[in-house]
């Protein structure tokens, strides 16, 4: 495929998951012209915990969507869980309530909300390269409708999300980290009462998964498992599933009452549990491609939400003063990790606190409620 010629944009942002669409509809609205590329069609279910706490619900107003989402009948979250394979468990209550949202639901009102807004939103588009060396500004290339195309723009938002080859054309240091996991998710039907304003967090042995339901009474299940337990496993997800019931019972018995729904399983990986440089040679990062922090913490998307929030700030901030893409990616990354900073390295600390077979479990005997409510505290989204 051969380029047609290019266009020219204020801005492109790459994925349309809610960091991109955020940053898409924010920057959209001040009359720019905003092209947003997404690899994907939608609406299409992805692998999450699928779980939205109360810190994204400033940020859904703002965007203009969560009207929208709360008449979709999202599942209201109260109060979870913690077990541990030895049958030690401990409850906790969410200071505020949070929503069990599908992504196949909240991505595609996010998308829709961007293209409302005015961005050029394109789907079934493979960003292939993007060289910013041009005194002109960004080129991007991308594979669309069979052709190869190219944008050109003042600024780029990178919001593809935890891996995509251009994390390694950009060779970005966080893909040589040692320890790296893989996702999964898988939906479930039937009887799901039991599971009504909870979320259930479950440790076995090198990884963990929760259950929470989502809009229509259907209950989601999420998990990650580090990439060294698999070796050896021949059975897939459902190799991986049947190892976590069999070291965690209250997952087994929890399961054993639901019918598995239609989809299967679906599966991701390489994911790394890090923070990554907020700006690569003047892309902006958002969402998890500017770090992933741990699902247990229950605010991946609403950080997500706030990053690309922050990012479309930015963005329109240097457009009205004539700012450099060199500088507005350093007060970008300035005020990235002053927000983020600590919120990753207390996830670090308490992974190997949940993933150990004794030291989570004994804690959990000691402080209960108070350890946890202490944790997910440190966790919660600052204001950017």
């Amino acid at each position: 495929m051969s380029p047609i010629g290019f266009e020219s944009f204020d801005v492109v942002v790459v994925g349309a998951g809610p960091a991109g669409s955020a940053a898409s509809t924010l920057i959209a609205r001040g009359g720019r012209r905003v092209l947003l590329l997404e690899k994907d069609r939608f609406p299409r279910p992805k692998v999450c915990g699928e779980f939205l706490s109360s810190d994204a619900l400033p940020s859904l107003e703002r965007l203009g969507v969560r009207v929208a989402l709360e008449r979709a009948g999202p599942e209201r979250i109260d109060r979870g869980s913690i077990h541990w394979p030895g049958g030690r468990s401990v409850s906790f209550r969410l200071k505020a309530p949070a929503y069990g949202v599908s992504r196949l639901l909240l991505d595609d009102l996010l998308a829709r909300g961007a293209s409302d807004a005015g961005a050029d939103t394109r789907f079934a588009a493979r960003v292939t390269s993007v060289d910013g060396a041009s005194p002109g500004g960004f080129r991007v290339r991308f594979s669309h409708v069979r052709t190869e195309q190219e944008a050109r723009s003042r600024f780029v938002v990178g919001a593809w999300g935890r891996w995509d080859a251009l994390d390694r054309k950009l060779d970005r240091g966080f893909r040589l980290a040692r320890t790296r996991y893989l996702g999964w998710s898988r939906d479930y039907e039937c009887d799901t009462a039991a599971l009504a304003g909870q979320v259930r967090l479950y440790a076995f042995a090198g990884g963990y998964c929760g259950l929470s339901r989502v809009e229509g009474e259907r209950v989601n299940l999420a998990g990650v498992v580090a990439e060294g337990a698999l070796r050896g496993q021949r059975a897939g997800w459902e190799g991986v599933l049947a190892r976590a019931k069999e070291s965690n019972p209250a997952l087994a018995a929890d399961l054993a009452v639901l019918t598995p729904g239609p989809i299967g399983f679906l599966g991701t990986g390489p994911v790394f549990f890090t923070a990554k440089p907020p700006s690569e040679e003047g892309i902006l990062m958002a969402g998890d491609a500017a770090g992933v922090i741990d699902p247990f913490s229950g605010e991946g998307q609403a950080a997500a939400l706030a990053s690309g929030i922050l990012a479309g700030e930015t963005i329109e901030r240097a457009l009205a003063r004539d700012f450099s893409p060199a500088r507005t990616a350093a007060l970008y990354s300035r005020a990235w990790k002053s927000s983020n900073a600590r919120r990753f390295t207390w996830s670090s600390l308490l992974r190997r606190f949940i993933l150990h077979p004794r030291l989570g479990a004994a804690a959990a005997g000691l402080a209960g409620e108070k350890l946890v409510g202490f944790a997910m505290g440190v966790l919660k989204q600052k204001e950017f």
